[in-house]
């Protein structure tokens, strides 16, 4: 009888820097293409991982409640270091090895300096 591996899944954030933001307004239109066909190579090959993501909106507006349940409003979401998040994918995998090397071939780590991408496991019983 055959048995299917058992897979996690896990969040691939995937942000850009204020340089690799610089470097692609630099692009010409046909180097930005260029680029978006490279995601979409990185989409094709990794789609049975893949279970869902979006790309944030830009620009970015983002509500923030703190523990003091006060509201602020934000332009970002930028992490201190005027870093963006860019958008989140949900990736299946058996173990954080794999995710992390199915997110290592994200094509902006290769295009904008200071890009990075972070995976993180997600809890299947909500604790």
């Amino acid at each position: 009888m055959y048995q299917e591996e058992e897979t996690m899944q896990f969040l691939m954030l995937t942000y850009v820097g204020e340089a690799g933001s610089e470097a692609y307004e630099r692009q010409t239109e046909d180097a930005r293409q260029a680029g978006r066909m490279e995601h979409v190579a990185w989409f094709q090959q990794n789609g049975s991982a893949i279970k869902g993501g979006h790309e944030l909106a830009w620009p970015r507006r983002v509500g923030r409640i703190g523990s003091d349940r006060q509201m602020t409003f934000l332009d970002g979401p930028f992490a201190e270091t005027k870093e963006a998040l860019g958008g989140v994918i949900i990736l299946d995998a058996a173990t954080l090895e794999e995710a992390t090397r199915i997110a290592s071939g994200w094509p902006s780590l290769g295009m904008y300096p200071g890009a990075r991408v972070e995976v993180i496991p997600v809890t299947e019983d909500g604790r």
